[in-house]
């Protein structure tokens, strides 16, 4: 496997979309969102600060997979257009290049996004289908 430093862009669609979904569904972000992941969703610089931890995240796999040193890079959240499914690519992305040492088994962060959103979304994508939607119930 090789491993490499995503784009802010793909951080920023994971983002975009997560931001929607903690604006719909408040009570799950105070629950799980928050806990989890050692953020404050009323904080208007949220999505910076976690978008952050991701980018250390990555480079710290990266450290791992090939000893590079960590650079003090900064990231700043930007708003993307994207739909579900591409947020959801995005994430995928990123959690294979955040995948080398121990990071899945002693990252929260890695942990929360694996765990918890990959599922969600990925239901939510497909309930959405119009195969889903035509399959018989039971």
């Amino acid at each position: 496997m090789s491993a490499f430093l995503v784009e802010n862009r793909t951080i920023n669609k994971i983002l975009t979309q997560l931001d929607r979904d903690v604006r719909r569904a408040s009570t799950w972000a105070e629950k799980e969102v928050e806990p989890k992941l050692g953020i404050n969703c009323n904080d208007p610089d949220w999505k910076t600060k976690l978008g952050q931890k991701m980018l250390d995240l990555n480079q710290l796999s990266l450290y791992y997979r090939y000893g590079d040193t960590q650079k003090d890079l900064p990231y700043q959240f930007q708003t993307v257009p994207c739909s579900k499914v591409q947020a959801f690519k995005a994430l995928q992305c990123w959690i294979y290049q955040c995948s080398e040492g121990s990071i899945p088994e002693d990252s929260k962060l890695y942990e929360f996004f694996e765990h918890v959103l990959i599922p969600q979304w990925a239901e939510a994508i497909v309930i959405l289908t119009p195969e889903y939607d035509n399959a018989e119930w039971g």
